[in-house]
């Protein structure tokens, strides 16, 4: 009988999983039904408004397709792609009824525009004559419309952020980073803020969504909310450095939080994630871990955990576990095992990339505690997506163009240890399963589907969507899920 009884509830909750989403809208004979051919699909929302424009992509052909608030369709275009070195998808402007794409090479030395014009339904190229003068390039963002590209000055602490108006005129403002700055105690040699990127790994983080340990362990992190840029720096392992950035005055505001590992030693690796207006910080070793969250605003202690080598971790939800893909558990379809020992719990993800992740499910906070490492180069996409990181003949995407979308796919090529923790509003520690989030129920959803193609996940108004290509009635189909 309790068999039974469970058994009805794993599958009410599939049923009630997979019906939490609603068909939008649908585009027959939007691919051909060649699976050899390179599909791929993009969605960029209106900001400022409630239209949406899907471009799919195929035989070097673009198909762009303009939606109003309803789903209804306003205009298409058809076009060739740009030319192709310009491989990288940054971002986009949109002024009235034109869209506009920026692409670069994979050097991020030349850029080039695709201009989409829905009010007399044609296409243009524009090839820009702007060129990076001794500057590394960072990422792109986009803000009310506008694509924002970022960039560090060589030598120096200076980060440029360049905004393009309606005539695709680039305008650039200024801002120091100069507390990044420290210098060498063995050779004196001054570190600036351009050595800093140029020596670390860059992530762009969404925070509305669940984020891999693959992507959180990046120690430079980019967070857009709402108008203001949040960058973070855990290249240092006492503290955690803040630039806020507001897009709109480019005014700018540091902050420096202690990390664990400021008063105790002992640590070898330290993180941080930005969440719900706290930092949670991590600091590990072989011998212990310590992870701590803390106010924004006032950088008081919220709560501490600690353990040791020799300890049991009272406050994890699930085993330690190691995979060779990303974590969250059912995305990965890769190896997995289970630990039993803390000690090699804490070995791991000492001698790996440590990491910090956290997401809120049904009221709770979603903590998970670990350390990735690369098993190998070159990498793609997990969970059902196929070779997914790839802009089919255009090349690569870029993955700060849409982060949420590299989420969900997670990496193939890292091996992740970690452990899943649950804590109520006031962060003591709740016993019990980890609830699905959004990623899961989607996840569940695909698995209902026959070989999608051109798979896409984005969020449109404030609310994930789902589309991907149907080769058996040759329709892309787009679902949006509940909040």
């Amino acid at each position: 009988m309790t068999k039974k009884i469970a058994l009805l509830i794993s599958i009410l909750c599939t049923y009630f999983s997979v019906q939490a989403q609603e068909k939008v809208l649908e585009l027959p004979d939007s691919f051909s039904s060649t699976p050899s051919l390179s599909k791929e699909s993009y969605a960029l929302p209106n900001q400022l408004l409630d239209g949406l424009m899907l471009l799919l992509e195929e035989r070097k052909k673009f198909k762009s397709y303009l939606f109003d608030a309803n789903y209804a369709l306003k205009a298409k275009i058809t076009t060739e792609v740009l030319p192709h070195k310009y491989k990288n998808l940054l971002g986009y402007n949109i002024h009235e009824n034109n869209y506009s794409l920026f692409f670069t090479n994979n050097r991020n030395t030349k850029f080039g525009v695709q201009i989409f014009d829905f009010k007399n339904e044609v296409s243009s190229i524009k090839l820009l004559d702007f060129k990076l003068k001794k500057e590394m390039f960072i990422d792109a963002v986009n803000y009310k419309n506008k694509i924002h590209i970022l960039t560090v000055s060589k030598g120096t602490s200076d980060l440029n952020i360049y905004t393009f108006d309606k005539n695709l005129t680039a305008h650039k403002n200024v801002v120091s980073l100069k507390h990044l700055e420290y210098k060498n105690p063995i050779n004196g040699f001054t570190f600036f803020a351009h050595n800093i990127f140029s020596h670390n790994d860059i992530a762009k983080i969404e925070s509305n969504s669940p984020n891999v340990i693959e992507t959180t362990s990046k120690e430079i992190k980019i967070y857009q909310q709402n108008q203001q840029l949040i960058l973070s720096f855990d290249h240092r392992i006492k503290n955690t450095h803040l630039y806020y950035i507001d897009l709109n005055t480019y005014q700018t505001t540091h902050k420096t939080i202690e990390k664990p590992s400021y008063k105790e030693e002992g640590f070898v690796k330290s993180n941080s994630y930005i969440f719900d207006n706290k930092i949670f910080q991590i600091a590990s070793s072989n011998k212990k871990m310590k992870f701590t969250i803390k106010d924004l605003s006032t950088k008081e202690k919220i709560r501490e955990y600690a353990i040791h080598k020799k300890d049991t971790i009272t406050f994890k939800n699930s085993p330690i576990i190691q995979e060779g893909g990303g974590a969250f558990p059912g995305i990965s379809e890769n190896q997995v095992r289970e630990m039993e020992k803390t000690a090699k719990y804490l070995r791991k993800i000492s001698s790996a990339n440590l990491g910090i992740s956290v997401y809120k499910v049904d009221g709770k906070y979603n903590i998970i505690l670990g350390g990735t490492k690369k098993i190998n180069s070159g990498g793609t996409f997990a969970s059902g997506f196929g070779t997914v990181g790839t802009i089919g003949s255009t090349g690569a995407f870029s993955v700060g163009f849409n982060p949420t979308f590299y989420g969900y796919g997670g990496y193939s090529s890292t091996k992740s240890t970690y452990i899943n923790c649950l804590f109520d509003v006031n962060f003591n520690h709740v016993k019990g399963d980890i609830p699905l989030n959004s990623f899961d129920r989607i996840n569940d959803f695909e698995d209902t589907l026959d070989d999608p193609f051109a798979v896409n996940l984005f969020r449109h108004h404030q609310q994930l969507h789902f589309g991907y290509f149907d080769r058996k009635d040759k329709t892309y189909k787009l679902y949006k899920f509940e909040k």
